[in-house]
């Protein structure tokens, strides 16, 4: 049974499988993307945020009805037990810069759950590298890793390397970079791409794809760059 992923756009993504609900992951909210109950919202049963205080990452009402909300924040400080998919939510606490203060506007965490036989690592909105030690949770936890490359109020493309490196995901799926018309002074996806020369690269030119795909180059993780399905870019993927 194949897990199929769709990138909606910056840092967000649905992801669904055969005879399971829809999950949405960080939906956003930007002042050149308007978002309005016009019957585009996304159809979800789990809404996962990073935090419930960045409009970029939590805009909740982009997901229509009643659906669950799960503040992966607030599950990693009480350090309780949240259930996907029959399998625990793994939470590390993190922000977009290091050395904050205690509940800071701009904390989050990242987070992994299961989905088939493979788990997902959602970056959050992480500012900074992680050490290996806290990255541990996540190890043998992260197949699939979603991967912020903006390199604005972000790791830096070395920084990723070395946190992408430890994980050793199967396939990286880069969000949160520069796609007119959600900018932020980010860099783009070619930069990081450049960046990472000798990992295969997988152009899917569609905004969702089925995992797992095939290992390409062992020992190396694939890029697989998506095209979002939430707005139009002004200026495409190449």
């Amino acid at each position: 049974m194949s897990v199929q992923l769709e990138f909606v756009g910056h840092a967000c993504f649905r992801l669904w499988q055969d005879g399971l609900p829809a999950i949405v992951m960080d939906p956003y909210g930007h002042a050149t993307v308007r978002l309005k109950d016009d019957g585009t919202r996304l159809e979800a049963h789990t809404v996962i945020v990073s935090s419930r205080t960045d409009p970029a990452h939590d805009n909740v009402e982009f997901v229509a009805g009643n659906p669950r909300v799960i503040n992966a924040l607030e599950v990693a400080r009480s350090q309780s037990d949240v259930v996907i998919n029959g399998e625990p939510l793994i939470t590390v606490e993190a922000a977009e810069a290091p050395g904050h203060t205690l509940h800071s506007p701009n904390d989050n965490a990242l987070y992994a759950f299961k989905a088939n036989d493979l788990w997902i690592l959602h970056m959050g909105d992480l500012g900074y590298e992680l050490t290996p030690e806290q990255l541990a949770p996540f190890v043998d936890h992260c197949d699939v890793f979603l991967v912020i490359t903006g390199e604005a109020n972000t790791p830096s493309h070395d920084e990723l390397d070395r946190m992408i490196d430890f994980l050793r995901p199967k396939w990286v799926v880069p969000m949160h970079y520069n796609l007119p018309p959600i900018t932020f002074d980010m860099s783009t996806i070619e930069k990081f791409l450049e960046h990472r020369a000798g990992d295969p690269i997988i152009r899917v030119r569609h905004h969702t794809v089925a995992l797992p795909l095939p290992i390409v180059k062992p020992g190396h993780s694939a890029i697989v760059v998506l095209e979002p399905s939430g707005y139009t870019p002004t200026t495409r993927v190449k």
